[in-house]
């Protein structure tokens, strides 16, 4: 996208796979302009722990506690690693192109629906730099072009204006606000959702290859 290096440009299409728990590589190495995107490892457990003890990280996340330790990140990664094996999830840690760990991105999927959830957060030190549109782009493309879903969501507190203008700029459409959907730290908070349909996500590609030719 955006004339990046982004790996998929130039592989065939590989075609949509049915989400089930049979042995499918959910989490494939992926890559754009200046992210990779890998499987998590046990090794991230304790990157993840460093990037996320930071409060001002902690409040814009809808369910992450405080004070977030080690025993919270070994069992997210464990939670997350059951989804990959199942077919229930993808999710990766992404780093930079000087393999710097930067925070982690990923899918929960519902096959019986075909459709996916999108997740994702930075480190504090990665805010303001692009990364989180660039992260929300690649994944959406890996979801639209090799899983076999007709629906993508995503959700951000109403607070985290910085997530809000990564999903809009990646095309998705506000479908509501639940107000006071969440209790944190003692207050209520509004979440928006939002969505983006497979119809919408071609014609969005085919809106940007309009415009690159032009």
């Amino acid at each position: 996208m955006n004339n990046n290096n982004d790996s998929h440009q130039n592989a065939p299409l590989t075609p949509l796979l049915t989400v089930t728990a049979q042995g499918l590589n959910l989490c494939p190495t992926l890559s754009s302009k200046r992210l990779h995107f890998k499987s998590l490892q046990q090794e991230d457990i304790l990157k993840i722990v460093h990037l996320l003890d930071d409060y001002e990280t902690i409040l814009l996340l809808t369910y992450a506690p405080w004070p977030y330790t080690l025993k919270d990140a070994i069992a997210w990664f464990c939670h997350v690693n059951h989804m990959c094996e199942t077919g229930t999830g993808s999710f990766w840690g992404i780093y930079d192109l000087e393999e710097q760990f930067l925070g982690t991105c990923g899918l929960s999927l519902f096959p019986e629906h075909e459709k996916a959830e999108l997740h994702y957060w930075l480190g504090k030190a990665y805010w303001g730099k692009g990364y989180g549109t660039e992260t929300a782009q690649r994944i959406i493309t890996y979801a639209f072009e090799n899983i076999n879903i007709e629906r993508l969501e995503v959700n951000h507190m109403s607070r985290n204006i910085r997530s809000q203008r990564v999903i809009e700029k990646c095309g998705f459409r506000l479908e509501g606000v639940m107000r006071a959907y969440i209790k944190r730290f003692g207050e209520f908070e509004d979440v928006k959702f939002y969505s983006l349909l497979r119809k919408e996500f071609e014609q969005n590609e085919q809106n940007l290859k309009m415009r690159c030719v032009g």
